[in-house]
């Protein structure tokens, strides 16, 4: 009796020793873990690996080339298109079942997306199983084998976003602005021609692939992933041979698109030359942007509490209306103006009342209390796209490739706060007194040229 007593005891301390155990470990491990800061190393083999821990448990890995649509040219248009819907082809080494199946294994994500200017082949997983999907980035981008006849049925689904593109038409609107203004280069769509389909070859992609995705053009960034670890990923790659290219500076020269297919609405968008990234003025228009309205900050609302933009519209028509101020920002240029959809009788009203207002701000500038507030509004918006994983992972990537130091949350911000009304009136007037670009798509019965709305 005594010695079942004694175990029954016994349990009972060694049960409260654990907990007390369990209590003492979890204090210790509830301590903060705070993000580290941004770590960039260059490789002997020409990649850059750059990375932030912010000790989530999902990594988020990408190979970032500089080889976006603007260095296509006339022979090979689309061709960045054709290579993301490709992205998960057999390689050299694996068939695209062999890939599918070792990523689903790992519980992972494979993706592929571009810009006009990086094209970003992405992996999400695991923090445990980061090396065993780094591979199919390897093979993805340093491999790849692009066989006739999986190339013919991957065209099918370069019809299918061509379609999607067509009818989402402010998308198109925006892809329109660009080859408006820049022609080539920036001008480049993200999305093939309907005459390129069918036509891409093996040889075409390979020899894109060998042209920029090249030593010096490649970057392995990644975010909550341990910077060594990170290192000994980026020793699996092998970027192809440099090639001697020249990067053509995207140069700004202005025009008109117009498609006209119809329909009660028309979307129209106006722009003139904005900064680049690497330009000083290229806050101050954020901090603009900002000041003449960006949409409404709350769901089904109009947004003319603060929105200049929308407040000038309100005056102009009655009818229902969206209209935003748009800024877009590359590497050795930009574009800066207002996007507006409405019904189609009204779109002139929109447009010369929105334009109306950008011209207002080069006679009576800005006032003070318009850019404090825009700058709260700049420094939240920072903050929340930087708490997006894979927002995040693209911002890092073009910082790696396009500038020679990672910017923080911090850092902007520091920027942004030393941002004063006069900086911005100033860059305002030497904006808005730029040459325009305009595109429209949509019901044009009622939609003024260019030339006539600039009057």
């Amino acid at each position: 009796m005594a010695s079942v007593i004694s175990r029954s005891a016994a349990r009972t301390l060694q049960v409260r020793l654990y907990s007390a155990a369990a209590r003492q470990e979890t204090r210790e491990s509830s301590a903060p873990l705070l993000s580290q800061a941004p770590k960039v190393t260059k490789l002997p083999n020409g990649l850059t690996v750059a990375s932030i821990e912010n000790y989530s448990p999902v990594s988020r890995v990408a190979l970032v080339a500089n080889a976006g649509s603007r260095f296509e040219d006339a022979d090979n248009l689309g061709v960045t298109h054709c290579l993301r819907v490709a992205s998960g082809l057999t390689t050299q080494n694996s068939s695209a079942f062999n890939i599918t199946r070792s990523v689903e294994q790992a519980g992972a994500e494979y993706s592929c997306s571009s810009t006009r200017e990086y094209m970003f082949y992405k992996v999400d997983c695991l923090r445990d199983n980061l090396d065993l999907v780094t591979n199919t980035l390897v093979q993805a981008t340093t491999a790849p084998a692009f066989r006739p006849w999986e190339l013919s049925e991957v065209q099918d689904y370069l019809r299918l976003d061509l379609a999607t593109l067509k009818a989402q038409p402010n998308v198109w609107t925006y892809d329109l602005l660009h080859q408006a203004a820049f022609r080539d280069t920036l001008g480049r769509s993200l999305y093939a021609p309907d005459f390129m389909l069918g036509k891409y070859s093996t040889e075409q992609l390979l020899h894109f692939m060998k042209t920029y995705f090249s030593t010096g053009r490649l970057a392995l960034v990644g975010v909550g992933v341990d910077h060594d670890d990170l290192l000994a990923q980026a020793k699996q790659f092998t970027p192809f041979a440099s090639a001697a290219i020249a990067n053509d500076k995207a140069k700004y020269s202005g025009g008109e698109i117009r498609v006209d297919n119809g329909g009660d609405l028309t979307y129209a968008a106006v722009a003139v030359e904005g900064p680049s990234l690497a330009g000083k003025d290229l806050l101050h228009a954020a901090v603009l942007q900002n000041v003449m309205g960006m949409g409404p900050s709350i769901k089904y609302s109009q947004g003319s509490g603060t929105s200049r933009l929308v407040q000038a519209v309100t005056k102009a028509t009655t009818q229902p209306f969206a209209v935003s101020c748009i800024n877009a920002n590359y590497t050795d240029n930009g574009l800066f103006g207002f996007f507006a959809v409405s019904q189609a009788r009204e779109i002139e009203k929109v447009l010369r009342a929105a334009f109306n207002q950008f011209v207002s701000i080069t006679k009576s500038g800005v006032e003070e209390k318009d850019v404090a507030r825009a700058k709260q509004q700049l420094k939240a918006q920072i903050s929340m796209y930087r708490e997006c994983g894979d927002a995040l992972l693209h911002d890092l990537g073009e910082q790696a490739l396009g500038s020679e130091e990672i910017l923080t949350t911090a850092d902007l911000f520091k920027y942004v706060d030393s941002i004063n009304t006069s900086d911005v009136s100033s860059v305002a007037k030497k904006l808005v007194n730029g040459k325009p670009s305009m595109a429209a798509v949509g019901n044009l019965s009622r939609t003024p040229y260019l030339d006539s709305l600039i009057q």
